[in-house]
This record gives C-alpha cells, sequence and structure tokens, in this order.
C-alpha cells in the first residue's frame, strides 16, 4: 500500500494497493473513508467465521468463503487481503487517513 499524488489525475491525493504481479487497485479519499470504517467490522466477522459484506458503487470489500479472507474490489479489480494483512491496515490506517485528509480538494475547501 501507497499513498501518492498521481499528476495524471491531476495531482489528487491517492491510496494504492497492489503488488509486483497485480494490477493497482487506486482508491480516493472517499474509498479510504468507507475502508477505514469497514475494517474493525470485517476483522471482528472474521474472528468469529461470519460474513461480512460493504458496497458503495465501485468500491466493495467482502470476506471470501474462505476462512480469515476477504477481497477488496474496485470496479472489475480486486486483491485478496488476509486475516494478518487487515489487522495491519486497522491499526495503522489513520496514520494514511491523516495522509489523505490535509491535502484533500473538500479540506481546502474548509
Amino acid at each position: 500500500m501507497s499513498v501518492g499524488f498521481y499528476p495524471s489525475r491531476n495531482y489528487q491525493p491517492l491510496v494504492e494497493f497492489g503488488g509486483p504481479k497485480v494490477k493497482p487497485i487506486i482508491l480516493t479519499d472517499q474509498n479510504v473513508a468507507a475502508m477505514a470504517e469497514c475494517l474493525l467490522r470485517i476483522c471482528e466477522a472474521m474472528c468469529g467465521n461470519a460474513q461480512y459484506g460493504y458496497s458503495d458503487g465501485a468500491f466493495r470489500l467482502n470476506t471470501t468463503g474462505n476462512l480469515r479472507v476477504a477481497r477488496l474490489y474496485y470496479e472489475k479489480e480486486y486483491i485478496t487481503l488476509k486475516f494478518q494483512e487487515l489487522c495491519y491496515l486497522l491499526y495503522m490506517f489513520s496514520v494514511v487517513q491523516n495522509q489523505i485528509i490535509p491535502i484533500s480538494p473538500l479540506y481546502r475547501m474548509l
């Protein structure tokens, strides 16, 4: 996961998930806020072996049939996240939000 400015998208601050063999998924500040709200719930559901799903247009986050595995979708692309990776994101996602919020266009309007 990385946070950066994208010149091809008017220098918006965006969060990118991906790897060397996976096409990256790029999330906007609205998607990041939605994901921050979902992380605790999806980790709790995975601890209880329950199903959880969140959908907001092209952005989706849900558990799969396999235990302790979730998928992060954006449009038709997705990446698989293990339980340990989601727990790590849960603990450090406030840092990501703090990097995105002060430089987002909505914050500049305030």
